[in-house]
């Protein structure tokens, strides 16, 4: 947060190394033909989704196995082990498990539907000890041991899954970096696979010299097959003449996914390697990837034209705040007087199957275009502290926060509808790698006014008001978004809303098998939630997908319940801390 001026100030004077962000791909030190791991599930290995798949804000990092259509199928420790820690959330990977080996790998297990007894009594004793339904705990001073090929859980569909499936990864424990798991051996081989990689089209960017994209200065050009050949552009050279810009390179971006045998699921590229006349430009290869830079995908495809036209474009260069360690070669930036040549990219899965791409360009000529960039007065660049200081909106942005050259849009409109004034800061669309500081003047209000009770909030691209959240400082509320947008500040003094849905005062529900409620908030959203039972803790679950929350009568809570009269209490909890509770009297 920004808590004072002088902190902006100091901020303002930070000088950033930019080594973090240098990192070069090293090949892991595994045998990947030395291991035997068991099947996660005995049934056919289907993939569904693979690793380094391009996905909203991240590479995909393991595999997305089919199920069947169907929730419910078994799930089996890969190895030796013991369960290092138990997740469970509406969101994200669900009901997950990780598995810790003895040689130095891990397995998880996410979207499940369900644990083993012993595993799901662990479970429950921590979310009771926590009084949460959400659970994100390592256990290892509770250790559960497993065998290779123990039964663990079933499959399901579990937080944020949008169809039945086992998401199934391997990480290297000491780092948490996940690995591919189709380049070990013994799964790569119980997934079929025959069909080569798919290069569809080329994308052609005039950059700077620190890998940025320079507006307006780009041109796409599909590929079609003729024959048994791939060609571009009619098969004549491409004339990139329209692109000469100043202080400027050309760079390349290939839109190039994959398929596996037995499904029609769009997948993404394994390794790629881009010569220019026998000589390697650039070469991609997916092995493992590092959580902390995951979302740092955001720069390395065209982000744009994922976003908003689903092309899953790699670009073959990078910008200087791209720490990816995915590079094996990196020189695909190249200087204008050397760009006429032949070219050809290839495309390879982790079956080894390929798919070439040739393809020459011819001498550009022509004038040179002004480069938008030189007049950096206009423009917050990346790889830089960025400060934006008005009397009433301030920002911070520290270095690798946004991808590319960001203009210095600001705009200050007056809307009847906010206590102030509605501040545009940059575009909605854009994205942004790491929340960066917000903060909002305080305007005059009357002296009984819930200062605490105020926080920021962004209107969107559909212009509607999203929650960020923020605190009171000195006549000042400070926020952390990660979008840009339209920012205001907004009060929240109401809690949320607990409604019954299927049972009431008095009402007998012997015969129930769980009791459902809906918990609503207006603005900043349910932070926290819990019931009770006799004044006893009882699990509390959200069902995301029906909006409802549910309360199980099942082994745990029914030795709550006594013949007769039971009391039921909910509490719940907003982000700016307003709560209300209701209570009932059930019958059992």
């Amino acid at each position: 947060m920004i808590v004072k001026m002088t902190r902006l100030l100091l901020f303002f004077c930070f000088t950033s190394t930019l080594a973090a962000w240098g990192q070069a791909y090293q090949p892991k030190s595994i045998d990947y033909d030395s291991y035997d791991f068991h099947p996660p599930m005995k049934i056919d290995l289907i993939l569904a989704g693979n690793f380094g798949e391009m996905r909203d804000n991240h590479f995909h990092t393991g595999l997305d196995l089919k199920t069947g259509g169907v929730e419910g199928q078994r799930l089996y420790a890969i190895e030796d082990g013991y369960i290092s820690r138990i997740r469970i959330s509406p969101w994200g990977y669900g009901l997950a498990l990780y598995i810790d080996h003895p040689n130095g790998l891990s397995s998880l297990y996410g979207h499940m539907q369900s644990f083993s007894a012993e595993i799901d009594s662990l479970a429950y004793e921590k979310q009771k000890k926590n009084e949460s339904y959400i659970l994100d705990e390592f256990v290892l001073e509770d250790s559960i041991f497993v065998k290779k090929g123990q039964f663990i859980g079933l499959s399901g569909n579990s937080g944020s899954s949008s169809a039945a499936h086992l998401h199934f990864e391997i990480r290297e424990t000491a780092t948490e970096h996940a690995l591919n798991p189709l380049l070990f051996t013994c799964f790569r081989s119980k997934i079929a696979d025959t069909t080569r990689p798919t290069i569809t089209g080329i994308k052609l960017y005039a950059v700077t010299e620190k890998g940025y994209m320079i507006p307006g200065k780009s041109s796409y050009y599909p590929c079609k097959l003729v024959g048994e050949k791939l060609v571009v552009n009619e098969g004549n050279p491409i004339d990139v003449s329209a692109l000469l810009t100043e202080n400027s390179y050309l760079a390349f971006g290939f839109q190039t996914t994959d398929k596996l045998n037995g499904a029609g699921n769009v997948c993404g590229i394994y390794h790629t390697n881009f010569t220019k006349d026998d000589t390697q430009l650039h070469e991609m290869k997916i092995d493992y990837l590092n959580f902390d830079h995951n979302r740092f995908l955001n720069t390395h495809q065209d982000y744009f034209e994922f976003d908003q036209n689903n092309k899953h474009i790699h670009k073959h260069f990078k910008t200087i705040i791209n720490p990816l360690a995915i590079y094996v070669q990196n020189n695909g930036i190249i200087r204008w007087e050397n760009c006429a040549g032949n070219y050809n990219l290839t495309a390879t899965d982790v079956h080894g199957n390929k798919t070439i791409l040739a393809f020459a360009l011819g001498k550009p000529s022509g004038s040179y275009a002004k480069n938008p960039f030189d007049k950096t007065a206009g423009y917050f660049f990346p790889d830089s502290v960025n400060v934006l200081l008005k009397d009433d909106f301030q920002v911070l942005m520290e270095p690798a926060t946004f991808y590319e050259p960001l203009q210095k849009l600001f705009k200050r409109d007056t809307v009847s509808t906010y206590i102030t004034a509605l501040y545009q800061f940059g575009e909605y669309a854009i994205p942004v790698q790491q929340k960066f500081d917000v903060r909002i003047k305080v305007p005059a209000l009357r002296a009984d006014f819930p200062v605490y009770k105020l926080a920021i909030g962004l209107i969107n691209d559909k212009e509607k008001l999203t929650y960020i959240g923020g605190d009171y400082v000195d006549g000042w509320v400070e926020g952390a978004p990660r979008n840009f947008g339209k920012f205001v500040l907004v009060v929240d003094t109401l809690a949320p809303l607990i409604t019954p849905l299927d049972f009431m005062e008095g009402k007998i529900i012997t015969k129930f098998k769980n009791l459902q409620l809906e918990i609503a908030d207006n603005l900043s959203g349910v932070s926290s939630y819990k019931a009770y039972l006799n004044g006893k803790w009882v699990l509390m679950e959200y069902d995301r997908r029906q909006m409802r929350y549910i309360i199980p009568l099942d082994k745990h809570s029914t030795p709550l319940l006594r013949t007769g009269n039971n009391k039921l209490r909910v509490v719940a909890r907003d982000a700016k801390g307003n709560e209300s509770e209701m209570g009932w009297t059930v019958v059992y």
